[in-house]
């Protein structure tokens, strides 16, 4: 057994990861680098910040140059990852949880509340779910994503919609419906999904696609707004 294999192995006890035929390449100094960067420093990031949170189980992982609100309305999994550089301002009514081994990579944008007077709900992420780089998460009404979801870069999801008047769009008067995404959905890059709308498990949103009403389980939606078309229909949405 290489050395390789053995640090692979050791990692995927604490937190599971793709592997391929490939990694028998890579050789076990460029290796443990990945696994300091990407693992070591987050894990003795997470033993602080895991302190300020609610509740934590720990390890888990924090990126450089994070900054996180209101920590005491987080509970997160065991394993959970917060990418470089994201922002979360977490003061919401109920909350955000986070299951076990959930990633939300590099530069994500979590917010709760615009100001203390009028904080969002809540926010609710199951267990081995993937939020991709520079997504955004709007918490005004609840927003509940199932487990195993994929969401691929920029994903913004807004929980939250403003009035429109005979006068205009008001700034002041909104309506907070709230999203759910079901288990095993996988939403494209940059794809939005706003407030009021419910995926059912199984999924599949386009690239791009912005999402304005709610779909059942196994559809396949593109475009803008999205629509539901034939699985088979097309690649690589």
């Amino acid at each position: 057994m290489t050395l390789t294999t053995i640090v692979s192995r050791l990692v995927n006890r604490v937190r599971p990861v793709a592997q391929s035929d490939g990694m028998a390449n890579v050789s076990p100094a460029a290796l443990l680098g990945w696994y300091a960067r990407k693992g070591v420093f987050p894990a003795i990031r997470g033993l602080w910040y895991g302190l300020r949170f609610k509740r934590a189980r720990f390890p888990l992982f924090v990126g450089r140059g994070v900054s996180v609100q209101y920590a005491r309305c987080i509970e997160v999994g065991r394993g959970f990852y917060l990418g470089d550089r994201s922002r979360v301002l977490a003061l919401s009514l109920d909350g955000i949880r986070i299951g076990d081994r959930v990633t939300i990579r590099e530069n994500a944008w979590i917010q709760c509340a615009s100001s203390p007077y009028n904080p969002g709900q809540s926010l609710s992420i199951g267990e081995g779910t993937y939020i991709g780089p520079y997504s955004v998460i709007g918490v005004g009404g609840p927003i509940e994503i199932g487990p195993r979801c994929q969401f691929g870069a920029g994903v913004t999801l807004i929980a939250e919609n403003h009035d429109v008047t005979e006068a205009g769009v008001s700034a002041s008067e909104v309506t907070r419906r709230g999203i759910s995404i079901g288990s095993g959905t996988w939403i494209g890059h940059r794809a939005t999904v706003l407030d009021g709308v419910t995926l059912g498990s199984n999924c599949v949103v386009g690239a791009g696609a912005v999402v304005t009403k709610s779909f059942p389980d196994g559809s396949t939606l593109v475009g803008v707004p999205a629509r539901r078309i034939d699985r088979g229909a097309t690649d690589g949405v």
